[in-house]
C-alpha cells in the first residue's frame, strides 16, 4: 500500500485527482495519507488541491453509486462486513441524508456508504448533495489550515478534523431533534 501512496505523492495534483476518484470505488487508503503531503510541498495552492479533492471524489462518488445499484449487494459484501452493512442499511432507513453527511466520521470506510447508497436506491440527487458536504466538511479545513500554517498545524490536523466533525455531529443531532420536535407540536 505503500508503494501506491508514494506513486500517487509523485505525481503531485494528478495523485490526488486519481486518489480522490478512486476512494468513494474501492481505496482503502485514506486521501490524507496522498494529499496532505502534497498540499505541504505547495502551501499556496494547498486549498486549491482540496477543492480538487472534492471535485474528484464527487466524480468517484458518483460512479460507486451507480455500480453499487448495478450490483447490488453480493458486491457490498465482499468489500464490507456483514455487520456494517446492517448498520448502514439501519441508518439509511433513519436518514439517508444524515447517513451519508456523516460519513466523513464514521470508522466505516466511505465507498461502504457510496455503494449503499446506490444499493438502498437512495434518491441520487440526495445522494450527491450529502456526499459533497461531507467531502467539504472533511477536506477543506485541512486546505484551509495547510494554507495558512502549514508545518505548523500538521500535528495537530487529525485532532482539528475530529474536533469539527463532533461539533458539526452535534449540531446535526440538535437540528434534527428540533425539527422533530417542531412536527409533533404541528401534527
Amino acid at each position: 500500500m505503500s508503494y501506491i501512496i508514494n506513486i500517487l505523492i509523485n505525481y503531485g495534483v494528478i495523485g490526488i485527482m486519481i486518489a480522490a476518484f478512486f476512494e468513494p470505488i474501492l481505496m482503502p487508503v485514506p486521501m490524507e495519507f496522498v494529499s496532505i503531503p502534497i498540499a505541504l510541498l505547495n502551501q499556496d495552492k494547498a486549498l486549491l488541491y482540496s477543492i480538487i479533492l472534492i471535485l474528484f471524489s464527487a466524480l468517484g462518488s458518483t460512479v460507486g453509486y451507480y455500480i453499487g445499484k448495478f450490483l447490488s449487494g453480493t458486491l457490498l459484501n465482499k468489500f464490507v462486513s456483514a455487520e456494517n452493512v446492517s448498520k448502514l442499511k439501519n441508518l439509511y432507513e433513519k436518514n439517508s441524508f444524515l447517513t451519508i453527511l456523516t460519513s466523513a466520521f464514521t470508522p466505516i470506510p466511505y465507498e461502504a456508504y457510496v455503494l449503499s447508497a446506490g444499493i438502498f436506491n437512495i434518491g441520487f440527487t440526495k445522494f450527491i448533495m450529502a456526499a459533497l458536504i461531507s467531502r467539504c466538511i472533511r477536506h477543506l479545513p485541512q486546505g484551509i489550515i495547510i494554507s495558512l500554517y502549514g508545518d505548523v498545524f500538521l500535528g495537530n490536523l487529525k485532532n482539528y478534523t475530529m474536533i469539527m466533525g463532533l461539533i458539526i455531529f452535534i449540531i446535526i443531532l440538535l437540528l434534527r431533534y428540533l425539527f422533530r420536535k417542531n412536527n409533533s407540536n404541528t401534527q
